[in-house]
């Protein structure tokens, strides 16, 4: 059977340390002098970012802040005590950044921007609270993740019948409470050939430790949460091979509490995606099979070239597989491919901030030349995705 086994999750973030001699001189939008640093170590503007309803005059506020050569992890923010225009509203005190050891992450504002259509695009997390980029070094061979990076990844955790827990397949985080991952992960043959879904597994990096230490700089523990619910795509028919509208989301049963290495994925709304053409080089990351092992205990990545669709297509004919539009075709690269444990993870473009563009969904075997792998393409599903999440 054409298939990509299901794999897992993984989130993460920094410690930053950050000594006010390092910083850089600003001035903010009402002409106050502040220091330039990272948004994430900001006092006043994480406050502003965490509640629930942001005017237009605050979201310009937060966008005019903005500011060059900073310290720590970007987007960089003049920082002061200021939340607004000294003309719209007064400021409230807050003290000024000094040194620290931990950052808090931003968490995911319910506000609206022009051009939202209702209630579920508003719980979409935007940049910068979202798909931030890696701020430390990969140590290892080059597909190793950094320990920072991707901190939205994943790990779907399941029980067999004999009680037995076993991690299988992948999702990514889309804001506080949802994880996109493919349906096949969570109905069909999963439950008779693996399990129950049972939990959701973040923060993860290396499943063979506790906690997980690269350069003396260490993850927190592994956040594990119940599922409340599963919502299956409803066109999405679990006995046709063709795997089409292979999208699932799970609801968690808790909201997660967002830190420096949890942090959502961005997913591509009408007002930031850009297409994709063939040769675009995406991201692919999971825990999947590799040349030496049924599975990485170490988090994975690897970037492939989009291919082309009707060739795709044609070649998937010769299985007698159907690809539609709303399926998205990487790889075909020898020994460069997603593989077994990689399901339902993410396939993601960078473009100053992650964007989830696909969710792995299948293939014929792994990294076969001239053999695409097929993911479920997020942008066909936004209108599902937005129409379903609730607070």
């Amino acid at each position: 059977m054409l298939t990509r086994k299901p794999v897992g999750i993984l989130i993460i973030g920094m410690l930053l340390h950050c000594a006010v001699h390092a910083q850089q001189n600003c001035v903010n939008p009402n002409r106050n002098s502040g220091y330039c640093l990272s948004i994430y170590d900001c006092p006043s503007l994480i406050d502003l970012v965490q509640q629930i309803l942001l005017t237009s005059n605050e979201r310009m506020f937060l966008r005019d802040s903005q500011c060059e050569n900073g310290f720590g992890r970007k987007p960089y923010v003049c920082c002061t005590r200021d939340k607004n225009y000294a003309s719209v509203a007064t400021t409230t005190p807050t003290p000024a950044t000094t040194t620290t050891t931990a950052r808090t992450v931003i968490q995911p504002s319910p506000t609206s921007a022009n051009g939202d259509r209702g209630q579920g695009e508003s719980l979409l997390p935007r940049p910068p609270a979202c798909g931030p980029n890696s701020f430390l070094d990969r140590i290892y061979n080059g597909n190793d993740t950094a320990l920072d990076e991707f901190p939205w990844m994943a790990l779907l955790e399941y029980t067999n019948k004999r009680g037995q827990r076993e991690l299988n397949c992948g999702g990514s985080l889309i804001n506080n409470r949802y994880i996109l991952t493919a349906a096949h992960c969570v109905t069909g043959q999963i439950s008779v050939e693996v399990g129950q879904l049972t939990t959701v597994r973040l923060g993860e990096y290396d499943i063979s430790k506790e906690i997980d230490c690269v350069r003396n700089v260490c993850n927190r523990p592994v956040l594990e949460i119940g599922v409340e619910e599963v919502i299956v795509h409803p066109q999405y028919n679990a006995d046709d091979n063709n795997r089409h509208h292979d999208i699932a989301l799970i609801r968690l049963n808790q909201q997660v509490e967002l830190n420096e290495y949890i942090i959502p994925v961005c997913l591509p709304l009408v007002s930031t995606r850009a297409a994709i053409n063939t040769n675009d080089k995406l991201t692919v990351s999971g825990w999947g099979r590799t040349l030496l092992a049924r599975q990485s205990n170490i988090k994975q990545r690897i970037d492939l070239p989009v291919a082309d669709q009707d060739y795709c297509k044609t070649k998937f004919a010769t299985k007698r597989i159907s690809v539609i539009s709303s399926q998205l075709c990487v790889g075909g690269e020898y020994i460069r491919d997603s593989c077994d444990g990689d399901s339902g993870g993410p396939l993601m473009r960078y473009t100053g901030a992650w964007y989830l563009e696909g969710v792995v969904s299948f293939g014929n075997r792994c990294g076969l030349e001239g053999w695409p792998g097929v993911y479920t393409r997020v942008t066909d599903y936004m209108d599902w995705i937005i129409g379903t999440i609730r607070p």
